[in-house]
């Protein structure tokens, strides 16, 4: 679906990106990751044709993205954070315009565009002008859904939107994707929301790529466990002197550890059997929040010692 080669892109004078290299493959949901001004939305702008690659290629479809078809454009949705709607219409008038520009007929308009209406909740009785933030996101988010785009590229998709909302859109994503077989390109900051839909996560610091890697790979590297007993200190002594396992931190009555899942395979019956006794005990999942924070510090600690 989409496909980076080498891309540098300098903007009056100033180096935006530098060798980023990506692909997205089809009923993928990818996740750019970083601060403000990594360059998430300029990698976004580049794929969607905005800015034009210094050097090096950014294709979709097998196409340059800054020079492609009109009718792959139409295979497209896209929700920048900025907007796109008219405001002096109708929330209506606007999907069936943007629809009817990339083909889709009238009726089936109608159709999606109700359906999508009463599943995020969308008041559509005022002018898109009289919008709140909210509610232009999900209008955005209705109009790039109708047309069914064989590829999708959200930037910043969350903003403004409510729980219930928040929780809809990343059900629908994840259906898009599964059922469908719709490619996602998400940038975003909520780091919870995307743990739970992406498959790829790709992190942006200071133009360049710090981490590529498969959420299966950040949310499980490793087997670590809590454990609540009466008897902390000794867990903290079994736990120290038991091949296999390794104690982490101890607070109060919790002791968490680590266990090489291929020498132990049953941590709480080993526990049990060395008389720990055991309150709670439940594995702790390795979490994106996680990964993003210690990938920052690594990549800061590198910078700093060259």
């Amino acid at each position: 679906m989409i496909e980076i080669r080498n891309l540098n892109l300098s903007l009056q004078g100033n180096i935006i990106l530098e060798n980023i290299n990506l692909a997205i493959h089809p009923a993928q949901v990818c996740a750019l990751i970083g601060e403000n001004g990594a360059g998430k939305t300029s990698t976004i702008r580049c794929i969607a044709g905005l800015y034009p690659p210094t050097t090096g290629a950014c294709m979709i479809f097998g196409e340059p993205a800054y020079n492609m078809s009109q009718k792959n454009r139409n295979r497209i949705g896209m929700v920048f954070d900025e907007g796109g709607l008219y405001g002096e219409m109708s929330a209506w008038e606007n999907v069936q315009f943007f629809a009817r520009l990339r083909g889709v007929d009238k009726e089936r308009i109608r159709e999606r565009y109700n359906r999508l209406v009463q599943q995020f909740g969308l008041r559509t009785s005022l002018k898109v002008e009289r919008f709140s933030k909210g509610m232009k996101q999900k209008l955005m988010i209705i109009r790039e859904l109708v047309h069914q785009p064989e590829l999708l590229i959200l930037d910043e998709p969350f903003n403004g939107l409510d729980p219930d909302s928040k929780i809809f859109l990343r059900d629908k994503l994840r259906e898009l994707c599964s059922e469908q077989g719709t490619s996602i390109l998400i940038s975003s900051h909520e780091l919870f929301d995307l743990e739970k839909i992406a498959d790829q996560v790709i992190m942006i610091h200071q133009g360049q790529i710090a981490a590529n890697h498969a959420i299966q790979e950040i949310t499980e590297t490793d087997e670590r466990y809590i454990v609540i007993c009466s008897n902390p200190e000794h867990a903290k002594s079994i736990l120290k002197n038991m091949d296999g396992m390794m104690m982490l931190s101890h607070a109060g009555q919790s002791v968490i550890f680590v266990v090489q899942s291929e020498v132990i395979k049953q941590p709480l019956q080993l526990l049990i059997q060395h008389g720990v006794d055991v309150q709670e005990f439940f594995k702790e999942k390795n979490s994106l929040e996680d990964f993003y924070k210690a990938t920052k510090q690594a990549v800061i600690r590198r910078e700093t010692e060259l």
